[in-house]
């Protein structure tokens, strides 16, 4: 197995996106120990991954996989519906603030993927390592080592012929909308607290 091909598979959209997510919910944790066990946060975060797995191995036997986007879609529309669970349990058991605009942040990606895959294919593996790590840098600046991933990603999917050069710089593109926006709307987790840890 190539560099390259290592790269892809290492960080690929659904293993980067659980550990980031991860990553978030045991810092928050850990700035509020009193709210919340971490084997529950955890267990939420899981149950969530085994309906966006459900969702994603699911609709493609249920409609087909003749969908703009293909398997995109349905890996998209399980991110929404995880994400959307997640943030739901954490509003609704108040586990802190740095989570919920984070899952929201993870909708709107989704959202915003599956209108622009069927007519551009910016590469997921891209999409879904710069906007977790961005989130996560906005939360607290020791995070920023995860922004080298990103621009990893986009060389491997180049180098193993996944995409094309813009497809792979154009997940870099849609990232950067969603985290533009943002910013601009101060919906960034940790961006009440300047992006770092607040003890």
């Amino acid at each position: 197995m190539s560099v390259a091909t290592t790269v892809s598979t290492v960080f690929a959209p659904e293993l980067f996106v659980l550990v980031a997510t991860l990553l978030l919910v045991g810092y928050e944790r850990r700035l509020d120990p009193a709210a919340g066990s971490l084997a529950r946060r955890a267990g939420v975060v899981a149950s969530a991954w085994v309906l966006a797995v459900a969702v994603y191995q699911g609709g493609p036997r249920m409609v087909g996989t003749d969908l703009p986007g293909g398997e995109d879609f349905f890996a998209a529309l399980g991110l929404i519906v995880a994400f959307g669970a997640i943030a739901f349990a954490w509003r609704r058991l108040d586990w802190g603030s740095l989570v919920p605009p984070y899952a929201a942040l993870l909708v709107v990606t989704s959202l915003l993927h599956l209108v622009v895959v069927p007519l551009w294919d910016a590469s997921s593996h891209v999409i879904y390592a710069a906007v977790p790590a961005g989130a996560l840098v906005a939360a607290d600046r020791r995070f920023a080592p995860l922004l080298a991933v990103p621009p990893a990603l986009v060389w491997s999917r180049i180098a193993t012929g996944a995409h094309t050069v813009d497809e792979a710089a154009g997940g870099l593109l849609v990232a950067g909308v969603v985290l533009g926006a943002a910013l601009a709307l101060d919906r960034l987790p940790g961006s009440s607290t300047g992006g770092g840890d607040p003890r």
